[in-house]
């Protein structure tokens, strides 16, 4: 099948996934959790498929004369939902959030799901195509569809030149056993991790280019805060077991300065202060620096500095060295500042701290004689 009719076909099976599930009250299945930010979209222990709680769940094949006489099928067995497409591969079939269940998904916040899966089989005759794909899309459209084989999984590409072939992947056996995965967003990089191991990092994309024809329903490429999982190409086919789905938004760290007022003795040559993360996090986060005077001078009270500061996955900390040039004049306390800013892979939170200069110098008095004449 040409590459246009597999977007063709791939947009009618999601878009009319999208629609349904505008029809079909979602089932409430929001936990609160430790965090009050995760919503819990499929719980596996309830006994039911993804398609009977907050997900829509369609199969069609359409080189049928009835596109909905199809062999993929989607069953409950404890304890995990059974999705199979694989005795024919002409089958489309998957699953997509119902809008009202997904909380929205701001990249600069980040987001990152959840997911139990176990690829137990998997065809594809064509080498840009899997039987199982995930797509994850951002409120502003950006995200990633991931596909999965039974020994690699790797990224579609996005916009441009190359769009929907293999991109970045990393080799891994999905058939082993139920395994964790966790997508993480934030600002404009991904990183998928298996059992907690990352697998699989790069830039976020867009899939906005690819336009539907005029006939076809919504682009599924172009609906906000879109979670796809199924079967959405006519030349694969997979049987996937699907645990527990959950989402989580607001996990990007807090980059903030320790202290805003600090107060450092003249005599006191050089120190270190520290920036700091409100949480870990499994993406490197950077920040740039700054040191400014106030009635301070740099190059006179302080050494000018500046750079960026890396914090790589799960630290919590990194210290800056500040250096100062003490004289011996006395004078009034001075001060100069610290302002952070540009952050990358989180969010920006307390950006200054102010320091004082105490002077330790003495004053003196000067005495001249008095002179007296007779």
């Amino acid at each position: 099948m040409s590459l246009k009719r597999v977007c063709i076909v791939t947009a009618v099976l999601v878009a009319t996934l999208f629609v349904l599930s505008n029809l079909i009250s979602p089932l409430q299945t929001a936990h609160s959790a430790a965090q009050a930010n995760t919503t819990l979209l499929y719980d596996s222990s309830l006994g039911t498929t993804l398609g009977q709680q907050n997900f829509s769940y369609v199969a069609l094949n359409p080189d049928n004369a009835n596109p909905f006489n199809v062999q993929a099928s989607q069953s409950y067995s404890t304890p995990v939902t059974v999705l199979n497409s694989h005795n024919q591969l002409g089958d489309y079939a998957g699953n997509t959030v119902t809008p009202s269940a997904m909380p929205t998904l701001t990249r600069s916040a980040g987001f990152q799901l959840s997911l139990d899966l176990r690829l137990v089989t998997e065809t594809h005759n064509n080498n840009d195509r899997a039987g199982f794909s995930l797509i994850l899309l951002s409120e502003d459209l950006y995200g990633v569809e991931l596909a999965f084989w039974t020994d690699e999984i790797w990224v579609q590409e996005g916009n441009g030149l190359s769009p929907f072939t293999h991109a970045e992947g990393a080799a891994y056996d999905t058939t082993a056993a139920l395994t964790t995965y966790e997508l993480t967003m934030i600002g404009n990089t991904y990183l998928l991790t298996a059992n907690g191991v990352p697998l699989l990092s790069g830039p976020l994309r867009q899939y906005t280019d690819w336009q539907p024809p005029a006939v076809l329903l919504p682009d599924p490429y172009e609906v906000p805060n879109q979670l796809f999982l199924g079967d959405d190409t006519a030349s694969s086919g997979a049987e996937v077991w699907l645990g527990n789905v959950r989402i989580t938004t607001d996990i990007a760290p807090t980059v903030s300065v320790a202290e805003t007022a600090v107060t450092l003795p003249e005599t006191l040559t050089q120190t270190t202060f520290t920036v700091q993360l409100s949480v870990s996090s499994p993406l490197t986060t950077t920040v740039q620096y700054g040191l400014s005077g106030d009635t301070a001078s740099p190059g006179q009270d302080f050494v000018d500095d500046s750079g960026t500061l890396t914090f790589s996955p799960g630290s919590l900390s990194q210290t800056i060295t500040l250096t100062l040039l003490p004289d011996a004049l006395p004078e009034p306390d001075e001060t100069f500042r610290l302002q952070l800013s540009n952050v990358e892979n989180g969010v920006l939170g307390v950006d200054t701290a102010v320091f004082t200069i105490q002077d330790d110098d003495v004053g003196y008095t000067l005495f001249l004689p008095e002179v007296v004449k007779p």
